[in-house]
């Protein structure tokens, strides 16, 4: 079973959470915490795999707590759920270690699939939270896409369909083996095709990769 805390400072929120994630079977809510601090605290006792972190809550808020969390206990995974899009609190959480970033408006199964995806080691980024410049500012201008071409600073760069369907993919949130699976390749076939991917575009990880399809249009 997956191990999920869940950090808000409303308690019909953290009940809710907690229904919902419990009522799917393949997880349990190890603990619930109404600030930063105990969110902190409760990862040293119940060692979850997953932290649900809201970000506006008193004593200590979230992005404080993350840093603290993913000092001490690297291991646990940080999914900031909030209702801030604001470009200084998606800049601070990430910077803090945060392995995701989503708003509260995302339905049941975005949520499960979020916290699933963010176990398994990807960072998932909701897409009304691409809008900063923040995760944009390392990315290759300018950049154009033409017969099945991406073309960085006049550079023609080949991407096939079979790696445009990945890209998709991982903007969807799906893990190696769910895209494996979908496209009838290996795990392994999966992991190498998106390193290559990330290699030949010049970015550095699977979170640009998806900022710089959404944003350039790719998906």
């Amino acid at each position: 079973m997956l191990k999920v805390l869940i950090a808000d400072d409303q308690k019909l929120l953290r009940e809710s959470f907690k229904t919902i994630i419990e009522n799917h079977g393949e997880m349990n809510v190890v603990a619930c915490a109404a600030n930063g601090r105990e969110a902190y605290e409760l990862c040293g006792k119940c060692n979850p795999d997953v932290v649900l972190m809201d970000i506006s809550m008193p004593v200590c808020n979230g992005t404080e707590a993350t840093k603290l969390i993913k000092s001490d206990y690297p291991h646990v995974k940080v999914l900031i759920v909030t209702a801030s899009d604001d470009e200084e609190d998606v800049s601070e959480a990430i910077s803090n270690g945060a392995n995701g970033y989503i708003l509260k408006n995302v339905g049941t199964e975005e949520l499960m699939l979020a916290i699933k995806s963010t176990y398994h080691g990807l960072q998932i980024m909701h897409r009304d939270v691409f809008r900063p410049a923040t995760f944009n500012k390392n990315l290759k201008e300018p950049v154009r896409i033409q017969n099945n071409k991406v073309i960085i600073n006049d550079i023609e760069i080949p991407i096939s369909d079979r790696e445009v369907e990945i890209i998709r993919m991982i903007v969807e949130g799906k893990d190696n083996k769910e895209i494996g699976a979908s496209l009838f390749i290996a795990e392994g076939t999966v992991k190498n095709t998106i390193t290559t991917i990330i290699s030949k575009l010049q970015l550095k990880d699977r979170t640009q990769l998806a900022v710089f399809a959404l944003k350039n249009h790719i998906v």
